[in-house]
């Protein structure tokens, strides 16, 4: 019984480092330091987002193994802001989202042409 109870407090513990983690990713996506507007900069945004997309998957796992509720909610809300981060850069790019006419986002960026 007492090592039940030393198994559940160490994957409690692992479960609230692995959603900071997580959340501290997500954070640090405000201060991206690169152009993210379209060519690489925009796929490796995008790679950053799938990334924490993948942790929050991976914290949805740990807590759901180790019955977890509110933990397991706090990481399925991760989750769907992980998603919503992809979705704002995806879908206008797609045609789904309504966008500028006049300056519509491009996956690679277009040349201007010399004057």
């Amino acid at each position: 019984m007492a090592q039940q109870r030393r198994d559940a407090a160490g994957a409690a513990v692992g479960a609230w480092v692995r959603l900071l983690l997580v959340a501290s990713l997500a954070g640090g996506l405000y201060f991206w330091p690169y152009a993210r507007e379209c060519g690489v900069g925009l796929f490796a945004y995008l790679g950053a987002e799938l990334f924490i997309a993948a942790g929050a998957l991976w914290v949805v796992m740990w807590t759901w193994r180790w019955h977890m509720a509110k933990t397991h909610g706090a990481s399925l809300l991760m989750l769907v802001l992980a998603l919503g981060l992809v979705g704002i850069q995806v879908l206008p790019r797609v045609g789904y989202a309504k966008v500028d006419a006049a300056h519509p986002p491009h996956w690679r960026c277009v040349a201007s042409s010399p004057r």
